[in-house]
């Protein structure tokens, strides 16, 4: 078999898992930093120059903490993470076997049309809630936490689709790699 027919869906349901992880950890930063950023902003044009250099400094200590701890979780618990998403027993598949490409097209269908679902129900709420506040309040922090939340958001419907698709598209892909055909043709 070539390797041109062999697809290593372990493999990409695993690497989505990861990267809509990584998204969530970058995006909830931006969402708390920008959030402290607006309630605090009203107050850092009052306070001494020196002041705001060491709160700004802080600021990054914090984000810095605050990442370095998120990272560790993962490196900590990825194995775990992964597993649970496309748990072991079949990672590489013959795409040129009879009903696995369909499968595989048809889960992939899935997953976009519900990630686009996924994208256009942040537009909606960014639409008609987000956005209107930060234009009321004419923020420009408010806006950046508008865009983090529906990263955030999307990143967590996608993470949560391709672990139940995972789970379920591991089911059948091998139910049908195990099928003899010849079993239909009589």
């Amino acid at each position: 078999m070539s390797n041109e027919d062999e697809f290593d869906i372990g493999s990409l349901f695993r690497t989505s898992a990861t990267l809509t992880f990584v998204i969530e950890i970058v995006s909830a930063i931006v969402m708390i930093g920008s959030l402290a950023a607006f309630y605090i902003g009203g107050a850092l044009p009052t306070l001494d120059p020196d002041l705001l250099i060491l709160l700004i400094l802080i600021g990054c200590i914090i984000t810095l903490v605050v990442f370095l701890a998120a990272l560790g979780f993962f490196i900590r618990f990825s194995r775990k993470i992964n597993s649970i998403v496309f748990p072991p027993g079949i990672d590489l598949i013959d795409i040129k076997k009879p009903k696995v490409r369909p499968i595989v097209i048809i889960y992939a269908a899935l997953v976009g049309v519900m990630g686009v679902t996924g994208i256009y129900v942040w537009y909606l709420v960014y639409k008609n809630i987000l956005g209107p506040w930060a234009m009321a309040n004419s923020s420009i922090s408010l806006q950046i936490f508008s865009f983090a939340m529906g990263a955030f958001f999307i990143a967590l419907l996608i993470q949560i689709i391709i672990a139940l698709v995972g789970r379920s598209a591991r089911k059948v892909i091998l139910g049908v790699m195990d099928v003899d055909d010849s079993e239909f043709l009589e």
